[in-house]
This record gives C-alpha cells, structure tokens and sequence, in this order.
C-alpha cells in the first residue's frame, strides 16, 4: 500500500467512525415500539474496533512520513509542518485582502474617507509568494505520498 493510499484509508475510517456516532446517538432511546433500531453496544464495538484499526494506520502513517527523507533533503513530515506553516501564514495575507475588496470605503451618507493602512501590492505579492511556496512543496508531498510504500 502507498502512503496516499493509507491517508485515504484514514479519512474513511474517521468518515465510518462520524456515521456509527450518529447511529450510536439516535439507537440509544427509543420507543417500545420500534423495532427497526440497531444495537447500540454493537455499534459501539464495530466504532472501537475501527478505532483500533484506524490508530494502527496512523502509527505507521505518521512513523513512514518521519523516515521518509525527500529530494529537497527534509522528511515528509518536516515538509508537512513547513506547508501547514505556509498555509497559515497566507490565510492571514487572504484575510487582509478579502476585506479590503469586500468593504465601501465611503459611507454614502457622510461621506466619510477610510484610509487604507497596508500597502495592498505589497500584501497581494507577499500572498504570491507564499502561494506559490505552498504549491511547490505540496506538489513534492503529494508526489512522495503515491510514490513511497508504507
């Protein structure tokens, strides 16, 4: 199995645990009448049981992408904290322009001037920047995910 193979398998196990917690909350009372209800201590077994298999899968998820060194000489998991970071980091430039094109800066009735305090050109090429930074090394990540055997 490939790492990609394995991230995908771990997200469908929290999906499957999600889907047994709503079938767990809405089995644990129920009318006399209604025959229809699963067990809910079943269910709670089938939710451990994944559990397990899914905190397996990411001791060795997490154990491969901390062995594994890429071409740029870091692991994949320095790679991924160096991408989260990015990613943080361009959400607060994203934040900053997505409000300076989502506001009026007259009021229609007093005519009142807002003054802009950044410089918007050097905050959209900062977002550049930092978008293309972001991409370059997800491109490595994804490619070392479908290309290294866990």
């Amino acid at each position: 199995m490939k790492l990609g193979e394995a991230l995908l398998k771990k997200d469908e196990y929290i999906k499957r645990q999600e889907n047994i917690k709503k079938r767990i909350k809405s089995n644990v009372v129920l009318r006399d009448d209604n025959e229809n209800n699963e067990n809910p201590n079943d269910l709670i077994k089938e939710y451990i049981d994944i559990n397990n298999e899914l905190s397996d899968l990411i001791v060795k998820i997490t154990n491969k992408e901390h062995e594994t060194k890429l071409e740029i000489g870091i692991s994949i998991a320095d790679a991924i904290n160096i991408r989260d970071k990015l990613e943080r980091e361009l959400d607060i430039y994203k934040t900053v322009l997505k409000e300076l094109n989502s506001k009026d800066y007259r009021n229609a009735k007093n005519e009142i001037k807002m003054k802009v305090l950044v410089n918007v050109k050097e905050v959209q090429a900062e977002a550049d920047k930092l978008s293309k930074a972001y991409g370059d090394i997800d491109v490595i990540i994804q490619s070392a995910n479908w290309n290294t055997d866990l």
